[in-house]
């Protein structure tokens, strides 16, 4: 048994909690509240106390990859999970690698799609998800669910990643076959992403019913085609989209500027549409432990800091099918919280200075907390 005390705590429902505790049993929180409302019970318990600093949800990365790699490498697959519990992310949603394998790195909270779906040379082909038929897309769903991934990920479009004949711009699959993947994945109770930067491939999307839209840049061979009717689509449906905004996203130039990009999701914002924050990690240019230098980005689009922190947890959790477990300090859900220096509602930029990180009721220090402020 362990109680934790900040500055503040935000719980992710509610207002802050000044001069805060939250009260954690093996890998449960058992209760939350003020510092002066902790219960008799817990005055024996091991105590850490975190001046100066705020104790929050543990941040979700909702678009990674783990391993691009034909094949699984399972030592690297835990150091980069290590990586990214330092940064202060708990979660991540892993979108597309090696299959059938589904990683489970330990300390590391991770809901997978194992093997991305594309077609015979298609965007991320050498992964082995290549699909024709209906019989091909339900046995590789079948196979990917028995592997234990709660999500399914369908390449709509091409990408730039892969070398080849593939093109960011057109979709991929015809509307029979994404309905196909659709169907084939409600029946396991699996959830699907699409991968979709092209117009084309973002409307075939939101008619075959997917769950989440990634990247939506509106892209197209001539610049962009940016249809504010489908926006109204997407926000009536209730499809969340994962922009994949990494820390390189606001000094981009050339084919994806930030000015362009900023402009589409002020108005899917605007709209009703719900972003949740997602790096991409995994690809080149885009590290798996620098999550938290990616949110300064969604200020530019008019939300504060305290909204932005909630992006990363409460709504996460949320869009991702996680609420029950995760994205709340609230009695019940995973002991999965952090503490960083300062307070990120009013300076996003604390959240890049985790000073500790719990994962699952597991304590990993990213910086020493001195030992007087640890009590037993």
């Amino acid at each position: 048994m362990i109680v934790l005390t900040a500055d503040r705590v935000l719980t992710g429902a509610g207002a802050p909690i000044r001069s805060g505790a939250v009260a954690v049993d093996g890998d449960r929180i058992v209760w939350t509240g003020p510092v002066g409302d902790l219960p008799a019970r817990w005055n024996a318990a091991d105590r850490i106390d975190v001046p100066d600093s705020t104790l929050l949800p543990g941040m979700i990365d909702s678009h990674v990859h783990l391993s691009l790699a034909e094949s699984p490498d399972l030592a690297r697959e835990r150091d980069i999970a290590a990586s990214i519990l330092r940064s202060g992310v708990t979660t991540v949603r892993d979108l597309g690698g090696p299959g059938p394998h589904v990683p489970a790195p330990p300390g590391l909270r991770v809901t997978a799609a194992g093997v991305p779906l594309t077609v015979p040379d298609g965007h991320c082909h050498h992964l082995g998800g290549a699909v024709t038929t209906t019989a091909d897309i339900s046995g590789r769903i079948t196979t990917t669910a028995a592997a234990g991934a709660r999500w399914i990920k369908a390449m709509v479009t091409g990408g730039f990643t892969t070398s080849g004949h593939t093109s960011p711009y057109t979709t991929q699959f015809t509307g029979g076959q994404l309905a196909a993947i659709v169907t084939a994945a409600r029946e396991y109770g699996l959830r699907v992403a699409a991968h979709a930067h092209g117009t084309a491939g973002i409307r075939q999307a939101v008619r075959a019913g997917v769950d989440s839209i990634e990247h939506c840049t509106w892209m197209s061979e001539d610049g962009f085609d940016f249809d504010r009717g489908l926006v109204v689509e997407i926000a009536a449906a209730g499809i969340t989209v994962c922009p994949t905004i990494n820390e390189h996203a606001r000094n981009a130039v050339g084919r994806l500027p930030w000015a362009v990009r900023r402009e589409h999701l002020s108005v899917m914002l605007a709209a009703g549409v719900t972003l949740i924050p997602g790096t991409d990690s995994g690809i080149p240019h885009s590290r798996h432990d620098r999550f938290p230098q990616s949110l300064p980005a969604y200020t530019d689009l008019g939300l504060s800091a305290g909204e932005v922190v909630e992006l990363c947890g409460r709504a996460a959790a949320d869009a991702l099918g996680l609420a029950e477990e995760i994205g709340t300090l609230a009695r019940g859900r995973a002991a999965d919280l952090i503490a960083v220096s300062g307070d990120p509602t009013r300076d996003l930029t604390a959240l890049t200075r985790p000073i500790l990180v719990m994962a699952a009721g597991n304590l990993h220090h990213h910086e020493p907390v001195p030992q007087e402020d640890i009590r037993s």
